[in-house]
Parts: C-alpha cells; sequence; structure tokens
C-alpha cells in the first residue's frame, strides 16, 4: 500500500510552545509507522536535528500550493490556544479543510486575540454568533456596551474550526464529549499522547543525585515541584499556602515552578499573600533542564481548573518519569487509573487537601516510590509514539477515505426590501430558537413559520 502523504502544520522547536516538542515526537512517530510526512511551520528553517534531515521542513506558506498540486494527502493541524504560536495554523485550517488536532478545544483566547484585541468588534460578535447563536452574541454585546466579562469557559470558540474541519483528534474523553456536545456529526478520534518513553524513564539513583545537583537541591532537601505556563486555572494559591505550612514543619522544603509566569497573572501579588520562603521561580527553562527539575522533584503538583479539555504534556512526563504526582480530579485527569496519582477535589478545602496529601507522601516514601511506580504503568499502558501514530494514521485514512462533496448551501432569503424590518425579527427568532436545540427539520420550524405568516410578519410579505 502507498504510505499516506501527511503534511503536519505546527510550531516547532525553538518555538515556546509545548506543542513544538510534541510535534517532534509525533512525527518521529509517524515515520516510524511508515508515513510520509514533511513539515510546515513559520519556523520552517529550523528543522528539530532529532529528524535527522529525513522529515522535509516546508514554509506554512508552502502548504496551499502543495495541497492544490496533490503533493500531499492530507493536512494535519496541530492547533493550540495562543495567536502568537498558532495563527497561520488557524487561518490555513479554515481556508484548506483537513484534521485538526485540538490539544484544547478552548479556543476563545485565540480568536479573541484575532478579532476583538485588533479592533475588530465585529468579527469578534460574529465568532460568539457563529458559536452559540443570540445567546453568544448577547453576551459579545454586553462586554463591548459594558465591559462585562464574557465567561470564556462558557464559550470556547471552537465551531467554526470544527465545522470547517475533516475530522478532529483529541486527547481525552473529556475533550471528546465536550466537542459532540456542539458538534455530534463530527468526526472525532481520542488518540494516544506521542510519548517517547525509552527516552522518559524513571532515573536511577544516579541520575537523581546528578539532577539534584545540576539545580542546586541537597540530596536530604525535600523539594516539591509545579511545571508549565502559570495561570490562575493553576491553583497555586492553595499548593504554595500548603507548602508555607508544610515547611513550618519542615524547615529544608522547597518549593519550584518550573515555567513561564503568564503577564496577564500577579504572581508577586499571590507570592506575598502565600509567603516566598523557600518558593523558587526558574522561568521557562530548556527541555533538557526541564527534566532535570522533573528527575530531581520529591513531588510534583499539577493542577488545572476550570479546564479547557487539555491532556498535559507536563503530568505525562512526569508519570513517565516515574514522579509521585497530585493532580485534581477533573476534566482529563479524572480519566487517569485511580493510584496513578494523587487526586485533589475541586471545592474550597483544597488547601487541606494537599497539604494533607504531601505529608503523607514526605513521610511515606516507600507509598510514594509506589505511587510514582503506578504512573509510569498509566503512560505505559495507555501512551506511546508507537500507539499514538497508529491511532493518527488509522484516523487519516478513515477520513481521507470518507471525505464528502461539499453541501449544497442553503438558499438565500426571498427577496426583500433592505430596510424590512421582519428580515432582522426573523433573524432573532431563529438564532433564539436554535438556542432552545431547534434544529433543521423539527416540526416546531413550520408552527412558527405559520404563525409569522398569520401575523403578517414573514420576509417578504405585503
Amino acid at each position: 500500500m502507498t504510505p499516506l502523504r501527511l503534511a503536519v502544520a505546527t510550531p516547532l522547536p525553538p518555538s515556546t510552545s509545548g506543542i513544538a516538542d510534541y510535534a517532534v515526537d509525533l512525527v518521529a512517530g509517524l515515520v516510524a509507522a511508515g508515513a510520509t510526512v514533511t513539515a510546515y511551520s513559520e519556523a520552517a528553517a529550523l528543522a528539530p536535528a532529532a529528524w535527522g534531515g529525513s522529515v522535509p521542513c516546508q514554509d506554512l506558506a508552502q502548504l496551499g500550493p502543495a495541497l492544490d498540486r496533490g503533493a500531499v494527502d492530507l493536512a494535519v493541524y496541530q492547533l493550540g490556544n495562543s495567536a502568537d504560536h498558532h495563527e497561520g495554523i488557524y487561518r490555513l485550517a479554515l481556508e484548506r479543510p483537513g484534521v485538526v488536532v485540538l490539544h484544547e478545544y478552548m479556543l476563545h483566547h485565540l480568536v479573541r486575540e484575532l478579532t476583538l484585541a485588533r479592533g475588530d468588534a465585529a468579527g469578534y460578535l460574529e465568532e460568539m454568533r457563529y458559536a452559540a447563536g443570540a445567546t453568544g452574541w448577547r453576551a459579545a454585546r454586553r462586554l463591548l456596551d459594558s465591559h462585562y466579562p464574557v465567561d470564556v469557559w462558557s464559550f470556547p470558540l471552537f465551531e467554526r474550526l470544527v465545522d470547517r474541519s475533516l475530522g478532529v483528534i483529541v486527547h481525552s474523553e473529556f475533550a471528546r464529549r465536550r466537542i459532540l456536545a456542539s458538534r455530534p456529526a463530527t468526526p472525532v478520534e481520542v488518540a494516544p499522547f506521542p510519548l517517547d518513553l525509552d527516552a522518559l524513564r524513571p532515573p536511577t539513583a544516579a541520575e537523581r543525585a546528578r539532577a539534584r545537583a545540576a539545580i542546586g537541591v541537597g540530596s536530604e532537601e525535600l523539594l516539591v515541584a509545579t511545571f508549565g505556563f502559570v495561570t490562575p486555572q493553576k491553583h497555586l494559591e492553595p499548593a504554595l499556602a500548603a507548602f508555607a505550612r508544610l515547611r513550618a514543619e519542615r524547615p529544608g522544603a522547597r518549593f519550584a515552578v518550573v515555567g513561564e509566569i503568564s503577564p496577564y497573572y500577579d504572581f508577586l501579588e499571590l507570592l506575598r499573600r502565600t509567603g516566598d520562603a523557600g518558593v523558587h521561580v526558574s522561568g521557562r527553562v530548556p527541555l533538557e533542564q526541564l527534566h532535570d527539575w522533573m528527575i530531581g522533584c520529591d513531588l510534583a503538583i499539577n493542577l488545572r481548573h476550570p479546564t479547557g479539555g487539555e491532556t498535559s504534556a507536563t503530568l505525562l512526563r512526569l508519570l513517565a518519569l516515574g514522579r509521585p504526582t497530585l493532580v485534581t480530579d477533573a476534566g482529563s485527569f479524572a480519566e487517569l487509573s485511580d493510584g496513578a496519582v494523587a487526586r485533589v477535589a475541586v471545592g474550597a478545602d483544597e488547601e487541606a487537601q494537599i497539604l494533607a496529601l504531601l505529608r503523607r507522601l514526605a513521610d511515606d516514601r516507600e507509598l510514594a516510590t509506589a505511587l510514582g511506580a503506578a504512573g509510569r504503568r498509566e503512560v505505559e499502558r495507555r501512551h506511546g509514539l508507537a500507539a499514538a501514530a497508529g491511532a493518527y494514521l488509522d484516523f487519516c485514512v478513515r477520513v481521507r477515505r470518507d471525505i464528502s462533496p461539499p453541501e449544497t448551501p442553503v438558499p438565500p432569503l426571498a427577496p426583500h426590501r433592505p430596510d424590512d424590518p421582519r428580515v432582522g425579527l426573523a433573524s432573532a427568532l431563529g438564532a433564539a430558537l436554535a438556542d432552545l436545540g431547534v434544529g433543521e427539520g423539527d416540526p416546531a420550524l413550520a408552527g412558527v413559520a405559520s404563525a409569522l405568516v398569520e401575523l403578517g410578519l414573514d420576509p417578504g410579505a405585503e
């Protein structure tokens, strides 16, 4: 069988997007599985050395022409929620449909950056209307009129992208269910996360000692750490408050925040409230140094709520390395097997839960070791390069086989005067009905249409 020719549009290193590191492993797995892959990126000149020249890398602008001349069979778009890293990929995915990999279904921030943040209020209103009808339009209108904030978690704004795509890949059942709740006819595949489990293995005692020395941590110090981009959703306030109480009992304990701090998060104010004794903030570090911090920590904390359907790459790396880890019992984290992680329920007593777990695991090193080993078994069972590549390729083959011709466009409204107010009434009524779940072919539509006609309110009526 002729190998599937895939175009993977993605950020690449040295981009600070975690999806860039993901793509390096994924493409290696796809090639090993027999696919022919070309990577397309705005950083094409910086093709990862990990591929050893085996993967052609072209500028993102060349993907459209490659599709036109039939040089690739299918485009696969890696999408996250950052305009800095994904604007070009997002726009191209809308123009040239393919398979979209949603690393989170929350795209509100991306869409807002491309519209409202650039002065395009009408574009933002239209995206909110497209995704959520009159309800979304009104929420956006209220934001523009009164600065009343939009609840972005209620309006993730993935709908237009999903509608334009041939299929969607996600990494959790949680994300799949949320997409299908809005777009039930969409082909959505839950694929394993591509982890190089040979490169990510639990460290030996000598490797841990080397890593701890490299990051300046003594052999007897208790090191708690959290990893990744720091936002309020990472719940560091209860975590740091719990650590401050633990440090009162264990004066040598340390807490490392390894990752970039969001510029929109007043983290210094958080430290002022919780205390900064024993807290080290590294900022974003290179991948090798990140692994030193992961290998060197005794306990890891990876909390997230609310969630936009993310599957945390840092969490899976921690589990692959055998690090005992505390996670929020919500979203995709709730799908992890019992015993693979220590769970923290969302609620008012998070600080108390975290403190109790830190105490227990710090006091019982055998329990902590067993928890880390169970985490490693979890990723061995559910993830890996071969499993991820196989799921990707199977889905892409099905999508390419089942591509349907474009649907016939909905005919325009009947002729009407441009200033006819009944057109606006019909539009608002249709949006309200859509919000209530009334779809095309619903018997209720006939009754509504008859009522409009009887009242003389149907567009175009004399």
